[in-house]
């Protein structure tokens, strides 16, 4: 074994070691959680490799505080929304996967189907497969029309117990540590909403898709927060693509208090193919592999003349001003 490898396995069981310490976790689940770590990186090396190791570091930090003990007296609960519209079993099933295999927590997994018969039936046989334990409860959400994302989420929002969420798309992973390392970091720091770090993967070549020139800050945010935050400040906007900007733009409005880590989570998948076009974007967006590189793509994103840049700009001013005034008439005792 390679000195890289052995260093890492040093990590796994540090981190294992820090994680003895809670009361709820006993010598089977530690030896589980050693599993579905080691297991986790040997299927993802590359992206782990590159992308998650602040994950281990920054995690290890936040179970040795002192005040991490009474933060962890019982075991955290969070909940997971999925929507799921026209779904690829090849990437519906690791992305559930990605869930099921979360460290440390209890999920409370939310699937809403947005107006497919034929994912609803992927879904229950993928559920299936994955069998229940007290520490994952999976529900499923069918509505008969496809009523974009952004309503899809809301119909699984409002069924939440939990008191933490989070949101996974049907084409992206959690790393198993993700949703403890979140929640952690929001308990220890007191406030009601993360936002966190995500980048692309490329599945089919196992490569990190470079944005912007950017490793880790790829779009739009990944966040974790608190679920009394929906009751007092609303649900997803009607929107297909860009309902979570709109969500995070109106909690900043308000004033959330929040805490911010760059810190790699949260992975999407993106195929590097020369026609792919990026949703996040109004412009298109190539991604092809750089040549002889072991673990990136590159992007090119077209020029933005200066035509377009001024209705962007319009657009955005605009786009404030009517939230703000629909946000103040809404909530006026917020």
């Amino acid at each position: 074994m390679d000195q890289e490898s052995l260093a890492h396995l040093e990590r796994i069981e540090a981190i294992v070691a820090s994680l003895a310490a809670l009361p709820w976790i006993g010598q089977e689940e530690r030896g589980e959680i050693a599993r579905v770590l080691l297991d986790f990186d040997a299927e993802y090396w590359t992206f782990t490799r590159y992308l998650s190791l602040p994950l281990y570091e920054e995690l290890r930090q936040l179970l040795g505080r002192v005040e991490a003990a009474a933060c962890l007296e019982k075991r955290p609960r969070m909940a997971v929304v999925m929507p799921v519209h026209r779904a690829s079993e090849a990437l519906l099933r690791p992305a559930l996967q990605s869930l099921r295999n979360q460290v440390g927590v209890a999920i409370e997994c939310l699937i809403s189907v947005d107006g497919e018969p034929a994912d609803l039936a992927l879904v229950e046989a993928l559920l299936a497969d994955f069998g229940e334990d007290e520490h994952w409860r999976a529900s499923v959400f069918f509505g008969e029309v496809n009523r974009g994302v952004g309503m899809c989420r809301n119909r699984a929002l409002r069924e939440i117990t939990s008191p933490y969420f989070t949101l996974l798309d049907d084409d992206d992973l959690f790393h198993p540590l993700r949703c403890l390392h979140g929640w952690l970091l929001l308990a220890l720091q007191g406030v009601p909403l993360l936002s966190t770090g995500w980048s692309r993967v490329s599945m089919s070549q196992r490569k990190i898709v470079l944005i912007n020139n950017s490793l880790v800050h790829c779009g739009l945010n990944s966040f974790i927060a608190a679920t009394d935050l929906l009751s007092t400040y609303g649900y997803m906007a009607d929107l297909r693509y860009f309902e979570d900007s709109e969500y995070m733009q109106r909690l900043q409005y308000f004033g959330v208090p929040r805490v911010s880590t760059a810190v790699v989570g949260h992975y999407l998948h993106t195929e590097p193919s020369p026609d792919h076009v990026s949703l996040a974007s109004h412009w298109r967006q190539e991604v092809h592999p750089i040549e002889g590189h072991p673990y990136l793509c590159g992007s090119v994103v077209a020029s933005i003349n200066e035509e377009c840049l001024g209705y962007e700009q319009e657009f955005r001013r605009r786009y404030v001003e009517a939230l703000a005034e629909s946000l103040r008439r809404s909530f006026p005792a917020a």
